[in-house]
């Protein structure tokens, strides 16, 4: 079921109402019993994982708020990479392992069972998303900065909270992604006018990304699917269709971002922002800063710190962008071309960070022309990047690049 979709629509106008009708004490259960309908109206065995999946999650959380065991930490962020990995990224492994192996009997079979593979094996939906919000959850338990509360609420009331956390129908299919720490009903919207304007920012943010999305995004998307034959594009047909990629995705994702938000707000929820003008970035650093903020966010908290962060020689630090910039791109998509556009952004900001290193100056420090220089570079570096993105292949966005910069005919 997709956020644009009439039956989405249709679950949202029950919803609201509903939630507002009923008793406070009985709203976060009911709200995650329709959370679980809707995520099984899609595909009841994954709506079984998602809880089974969570249920380990949560029992595990239990333990190790009393006992900070290593070995139960790294079992249940373990077991959570796994399901991730197996859904979304088995069919890759098998291919390369084929891909690399002599020509033989063995090579065949695995080509064959990824194959098969490929066909039958559904991804459940949004698990890139509840998956690392699950990683969250362990980790910040086992790092202390999630607490139990004082008095210890029952086990019931302990279990319906994460599992809403967890099943959140706004957030469950395309993010943002939540932080536990942060989720829950909003006290500010409690007092009835405060309530009312809340309902229509709300609505209000529902309106702007329904308009992104069929007004700017679809729109666009006619001009970007030259992406996908460059070979049969002019060279200026293919820059045209970087930028309009560039918009494209901006209003699209954005779009499901701001839908998501408006509809937290109308069940009085308030869920973090994903975006913030991404493209008035002055540098690399500053758009990761702005795009995508809940996945930039998470990768910066949860594998470029753990990794060192800034506190390490620069060598090193590069080499951990490249790491965790390639990882980003495979969690986008199972393909080389994703990987590859991660590696260019890591490789992008390893090169900024060098080089205000030599400069001992931050992005902060910009005069006004060096401000538009490191725009135009900004710009232009993701634009650049959004070929790789959207081409349906390695091969077919290095044709797309070659022919842009007249190198290949």
């Amino acid at each position: 079921m997709s956020l644009l979709s009439l039956s989405y629509g249709l679950l949202v106008l029950l919803t609201v109402p509903l939630y507002a009708l009923i008793p406070s004490r009985f709203r976060a259960l009911t709200l995650c019993l329709v959370s679980l309908l809707f995520y099984a109206w899609g595909s009841l065995p994954h709506a079984a994982l998602i809880l089974a999946l969570g249920g380990v999650v949560f029992v595990l959380g239990e333990r190790l708020q009393s006992e900070r065991r290593s070995t139960l930490f790294a079992l249940g962020v373990s077991l959570c990479v796994a399901v991730l990995c197996y859904f979304k990224y088995s069919v890759l492994f098998l291919r390369s392992v084929a891909a690399v192996l002599p020509t033989g009997t063995t090579s065949a079979q695995l080509s064959q069972h990824a194959d098969v593979l490929s066909l039958e094996l559904q991804i459940p939906l949004g698990i890139s998303f509840f998956t690392f919000e699950f990683v969250h959850y362990l980790t910040d338990i086992y790092q202390g900065k999630i607490v139990r509360p004082h008095p210890l609420p029952p086990l019931h009331k302990r279990c319906t909270d994460f599992f809403l956390f967890a099943l959140f129908f706004p957030t469950l299919l395309a993010g943002p992604i939540k932080r536990y720490q942060q989720f829950g009903t909003d006290p500010a919207l409690a007092p009835s006018g405060t309530r009312q304007e809340q309902i229509a920012q709300g609505l209000w943010r529902i309106l702007v990304g329904l308009l992104k999305k069929v007004l700017i995004a679809d729109s666009l998307a006619t001009i970007t699917l030259r992406l996908k034959a460059p070979e049969l594009v002019t060279p200026l047909g293919l820059w045209m269709a970087m930028y309009a990629y560039a918009g494209q995705i901006y209003a699209d994702f954005s779009g499901y971002s701001d839908v998501a938000i408006g509809v937290s707000l109308l069940l009085g929820y308030r869920i973090p922002e994903n975006f913030n003008y991404p493209y008035v970035a002055r540098s690399l650093q500053d758009f990761w800063r702005r795009w995508h903020i809940s996945l930039s966010s998470w990768i910066r908290d949860y594998l470029f710190i753990p990794l060192g962060g800034s506190h390490v020689p620069p060598w090193r630090a590069v080499l951990n962008l490249l790491f965790v910039m390639a990882l980003c791109g495979l969690w986008h998509g199972p393909a080389g071309h994703f990987v590859v556009w991660g590696l260019w952004h890591g490789a992008g900001l390893g090169i900024e960070r060098l080089y205000r290193k030599l400069r001992g100056q931050s992005t902060d420090s910009q005069s006004r022309w060096s401000g538009f220089l490191g725009w135009l570079w900004t710009f232009h570096f993701v634009c650049v990047g959004w070929v790789l993105f959207a081409a349906p292949s390695l091969k077919a966005a290095g044709i797309a690049l070659a022919r842009m910069v007249f190198l290949l005919h």
